[in-house]
């Protein structure tokens, strides 16, 4: 998979030079001394250098040519200074002094830099004020002092917001707003009361979530040129949706379709997304993968992909797509230490732990005595263990069993009937499912510290529900 991985990052610049079109960049910047500057811009979470000029008496640089430069939060660099600006306009010039680059600033040719230039000093003088009224307060403030100081803060911050939304408003047109849109959306929620039922509290989440993105927009070339749009994205999956797989997959599905008919931004969420949910930190979130493979890449709707890239995405999905949360426990052909066919659904049990592992297996060794432990505990609320040897050398396998003492369910596959291997993803061991009593899968790859703790908690989710 790490080759997928390398083909996807290969998009991130692809369209960044497209049809020919003149720029013409000029900045001035007094006491600007280094000789070489780069013209650098922001992209998703990164940041990338697009241009170098050499940097002229009395710190004059320019960036010309016969490239388009897509709008977007550009940034001027060098070894002693960094200045971000716009890039909205082909033609502009920005002078300023390098002590003063914003509060000095004279813009020509730009009206969003002089918009952004307003911003920014706006924010710059916020700050200052909330610095000089806490600057006082110490060990020594008393608690009236702390509340004053408090009241005037909070004032200034009600002022600020004011401001942002009237500037947002002015500038709704241009990146300006859309930046300060995405600097005002946050991922928490309040309801309009606390008293609403749990229906009413239902519908607003909803609305909330379906708003979320509506002031974003998705066909502007500006929106991933900045510093938010990565962040936001995140923070949407991450704590504006529900976090169940199926909620996920609904949610990008959403944003695919809002980026339809900007390329980059398709395939920017397309990647973001299948790269976050390959090797999820949440437990079942890999169908959010599976689903991104099965219903884009390998229907053709990811143009960049190339054969290679499919042909090896195909052969990886047939590890995935059998073994998902909340499906049925893939049947699989085993047998007993006596050689007796045994099934995996003859196994009566609330809970059936599936372990498979190798008796020559270094972590093997280490993890099955804590598994035993652990069984010895909880077997008695209703769970089993169905430990399958992945071996082939039954003599091995039973000199493991007896050395461990494990007395639970102990099946193999010595003669190779099943395809338990792809099915259940083993490639390595050892690995851990568990099935609840109708031997539906509603843990995969947990780890044997994680288990009694996972049981425990099933039973008291079961027993919430009964009562």
């Amino acid at each position: 998979m790490k080759r997928i991985i390398i083909i996807m990052l290969m998009f991130v610049s692809a369209k960044l030079l497209a049809e020919p079109e003149q720029y013409d960049i000029k900045i001035t910047v007094e006491g600007l001394e280094d000789s070489v500057a780069y013209l650098g811009y922001h992209f998703g979470e990164k940041k990338y250098l697009l241009d170098t000029s050499m940097v002229n008496t009395g710190g004059k640089v320019r960036f010309d040519g016969q490239k388009e430069i897509p709008s977007g939060v550009y940034f001027l660099y060098s070894k002693n200074l960094y200045m971000e600006f716009l890039v909205d306009e082909k033609d502009f010039s920005l002078d300023t002094k390098k002590q003063d680059m914003y509060g000095s600033m004279t813009v020509t040719g730009s009206q969003s830099n002089e918009a952004f230039k307003s911003f920014q000093l706006f924010m710059i003088s916020h700050q200052k004020k909330v610095n000089e009224l806490t600057a006082g307060l110490d060990s020594s403030s008393t608690k009236s002092d702390s509340t004053l100081v408090y009241d005037q803060v909070k004032e200034l911050n009600t002022a600020n917001s004011e401001e942002r939304e009237r500037l947002k408003q002015v500038n709704k047109d241009n990146l300006v707003g859309q930046i300060l849109t995405m600097m005002d959306m946050s991922p928490g929620m309040k309801f309009s009361s606390e008293s609403l039922s749990a229906e009413e509290r239902r519908e607003e989440y909803n609305i909330f979530r379906k708003e979320y993105f509506d002031d974003v927009d998705f066909q502007s070339q500006g929106t991933l040129r900045t510093p938010l749009f990565h962040k936001k994205l995140l923070e949407y999956v991450d704590r504006v949706v529900v976090q169940n797989p199926d909620s996920i997959i609904s949610a990008v599905d959403e944003l695919l379709l809002r980026s339809q008919g900007n390329e980059e931004m398709y395939r920017y969420i397309m990647v973001v997304m299948f790269q976050k949910y390959q090797n999820p930190k949440i437990m079942g979130m890999d169908k959010v993968f599976v689903h991104l493979s099965d219903e884009y890449y390998l229907k053709g709707k990811a143009s960049w992909a190339d054969s290679a890239m499919i042909a090896e995405l195909k052969g990886e999905m047939k590890f995935h797509r059998e073994n998902q949360m909340g499906m049925q426990a893939p049947y699989i052909a085993l047998v007993d230490t006596l050689d007796k066919p045994v099934r995996l659904y003859h196994v009566q049990s609330e809970y059936t732990v599936l372990y498979f592992y190798s008796p020559t297996c270094g972590h093997c060794k280490k993890k099955t005595p804590v598994l035993k432990e652990v069984y010895d505990r909880i077997k008695s609320k209703g769970v089993e263990v169905v430990a399958v040897c992945t071996d082939t050398d039954i003599p091995k396998w039973k000199e493991f069993i007896k050395d461990l003492d494990l007395n639970w369910l102990n099946y193999g596959d010595p003669h190779l009937r099943s395809n338990f291997r792809v099915q259940y993803n083993v490639r390595s061991t050892p690995v851990m499912y568990v099935l609840d009593k109708d031997k539906k899968i509603i843990a995969k790859k947990i780890d044997v510290d994680q288990l009694e703790g996972f049981i425990n908690d099933q039973i008291r989710l079961k027993e919430r529900k009964k009562s």
